[in-house]
């Protein structure tokens, strides 16, 4: 009786402390990473024992489990609970007592256990973190040890402080986060992620008679020794990076966006049609062409370009000059002039019979001294 009301007075905490993580509603991410979680079963000398551990590498399936050294230390035989009679054997692949980590290695492939995704940059003191895991607690409750997703408790927590301690006396210290997410027995090896479901620590104890003050490996001890051994892992995108890169992606598009844009307004755009003058009286001048042409002569009544009315070579109505802005040709005819009108390489035009001509093209009426030049501006 006194060991059920122990049980039921830790998983009422249990509860209480889950509870608080959904009032405000744990990100789906983070309960997405139950995915990965896996309950360990130990078989030792002194009977079965539990710990909870997650999956790790580059892709489905996956056979390589971290959890805590301090879970498997001692086994006789270790095995990964996927169900109620489903037990995958595993072994130790490696081990640092020191850093009190290990990663196991099953001896069939995990089809339905997700690699989980690591994030080595360091968290901020005072940011929110998860523990996930299957607190024995909860187990003694209930009289039944599960490898159920749905069994997997969820507590929130603030990273108090950023510790290098001694996990054994003596040795290398290890990089830890001072947390106080609640962590129970069967806690130990699950791994401790930030709201992004990300894992950033790996659960392993806490201080004997301090409230609220335990321990998350960093993932960075973990790392280390996962590249040492050539285990792969999926690793966190750095945002930073990925918002620089698209960002930069987004320009290069409007870029080339705003170049096509000019470059089919410089297509489209119609350039301006002009008559130069080159010799006689209109010498240095330029006359902007209207769309339905202009008429070069001596009579002022009938035409745009009006040369004095003693020009010798020059008749009353001359010649017609037009742009036809689809071909982006001129077109030059010769109004019956008495003097004719002619190209500068002395080509006379047949009168009323229309000549197409390209820009730059020279010519000149009756003599070489009242000379035109066709044009085009932009």
């Amino acid at each position: 009786m006194k060991k059920h009301l122990i049980a039921f007075c830790c998983i009422f905490m249990l509860v209480f402390t889950q509870a608080a993580v959904f009032a405000d509603g744990a990100p789906k991410a983070v309960m997405d990473v139950r995915s990965s979680v896996v309950r360990i079963v130990v078989d030792t000398p002194f009977g079965e024992a539990y710990g909870t551990g997650f999956a790790v590498g580059s892709q489905k399936p996956v056979q390589y489990i971290v959890t805590n050294y301090h879970v498997v230390d001692g086994a006789e035989k270790i095995s990964i609970l996927l169900s109620r009679d489903n037990l995958i054997e595993a072994t130790v692949k490696v081990s640092l007592p020191a850093s009190d980590l290990a990663v196991l290695y099953t001896s069939i492939p995990l089809h339905n256990v997700e690699p989980a995704v690591i994030n080595d940059k360091p968290a901020r003191v005072g940011s929110k973190g998860y523990a996930l895991g299957y607190p024995f607690a909860a187990s003694e409750l209930s009289q039944m040890i599960t490898g159920n997703k749905e069994d997997i408790t969820v507590t929130d927590g603030i990273i108090g402080a950023l510790q290098t301690v001694p996990y054994i006396a003596n040795l290398e210290p290890v990089s830890v986060y001072q947390i106080n997410v609640a962590l129970n027995p069967g806690n130990s090896g699950g791994p401790f992620v930030n709201s992004k479901g990300e894992v950033i620590g790996i659960n392993s104890w806490g201080v004997d008679g301090a409230d609220g003050v335990n321990a998350a490996i960093r993932v960075e001890e973990l790392t280390k020794v996962l590249s040492q051994n050539g285990i792969k892992y999926i690793k966190a995108q750095n945002l930073t990076l990925v918002w620089v890169i698209l960002i930069l992606a987004m320009l290069l598009v409007i870029a080339a966006v705003i170049f096509l844009i000019v470059i089919l307004i410089k297509k489209n755009k119609q350039p301006k049609a002009v008559l130069y003058g080159i010799g006689g009286e209109f010498a240095g001048q330029r006359f902007y062409l209207p769309s339905e042409g202009v008429n070069i002569g001596r009579d002022a009544a009938i035409c745009q370009i009006v040369l004095p009315f003693d020009s010798p070579k020059v008749s009353r109505s001359h010649c017609n000059v037009r742009y036809n802005p689809v071909d982006r040709v001129f077109i030059l005819t010769d109004l019956s002039s008495a003097n004719g009108t002619f190209l500068a390489n002395g080509t006379r035009l047949q009168p009323k019979v229309p000549t197409i001509v390209k820009a730059e093209t020279k010519f000149y009426l009756g003599d070489e001294t009242t000379m035109f030049r066709a044009g085009l501006e932009d």
